[in-house]
């Protein structure tokens, strides 16, 4: 017990120390572009970079607010009967357009029929964390493939894009709240670096698995999610 509550202290301090280390340079740059604003002749420029900055704070703001209320909120122990092939037509749909936007496509093999009882909007986000990372991950024009394998006990979706990858030592660090890969797939993406972090751990409550593997070219990520009930039949 003791151990674990270390632990969890060590998290916690580690935490506060990227999220200031992520703040600090947005923080900054808001600084500088105040200023430029007050004295270029140009005050849309520096407005424009106030709201990049601004934006990027929001998200991060968002992100670490999901974080802690998948932690600690007692609302993620409500369950309810949620389909799963309801919930990736979701999230599907609400990334075709942020696809669309790269020139990318989502090709989906499979379909799912079975029922799981869990929080619906953690698994929602969970599985939209990972297909979101593999839409900006991926080279414009490309494709993003999701596949979908289902038996009596589980359900496993892997989403695999076709970018950079990620070293093989990073493979499993890639879930830390704000790792960074210092290579070319860090330079194409973006984001507050707590997407693939959430999705894991909105699996885990679920008492599910997630795991990444290169997939030479791209990134595979695969989620598992126990079924509490047999596929229904066509």
């Amino acid at each position: 017990m003791a151990d674990r509550l270390q632990r969890q202290i060590v998290n916690e301090r580690r935490l506060l120390g990227d999220i200031s280390h992520e703040l600090r340079s947005p923080l900054a740059r808001l600084k500088f572009a105040i200023k430029l604003a007050r004295t270029s002749a140009d005050s849309k420029a520096a407005l424009d970079r106030i709201e990049r900055d601004v934006d990027r704070i929001a998200s991060l703001v968002a992100d670490i607010v999901e974080i802690n209320f998948i932690e600690c909120c007692p609302a993620v122990q409500e369950t309810e009967t949620a389909r799963t092939g309801d919930i990736l037509d979701e999230v599907i749909r609400d990334c075709t357009v942020e696809a669309e936007i790269r020139g990318c496509r989502i090709a989906v093999n499979g379909r799912l029929t079975g029922e799981v009882m869990g929080n619906r909007e953690l698994l929602r986000r969970a599985v939209e964390n990972v297909l979101r990372n593999g839409i900006r991950y991926s080279p414009e024009h490309s494709t993003i493939d999701v596949s979908i394998a289902e038996n009596s006990r589980a359900v496993t979706i892997a989403v695999r894009d076709y970018g950079p990858g990620v070293p093989e030592d990073a493979l499993t660090r890639i879930f830390d709240p704000f790792f960074r890969v210092e290579e070319a797939r860090d330079a194409m993406g973006g984001g507050s670096g707590l997407g693939l972090s959430i999705a894991k751990q909105a699996v885990q409550v679920h008492y599910g698995t997630i795991t990444a593997e290169n997939a030479s070219p791209g990134l595979r990520v695969q989620i598992s999610i126990p079924l509490r009930f047999a596929p229904t039949q066509s």
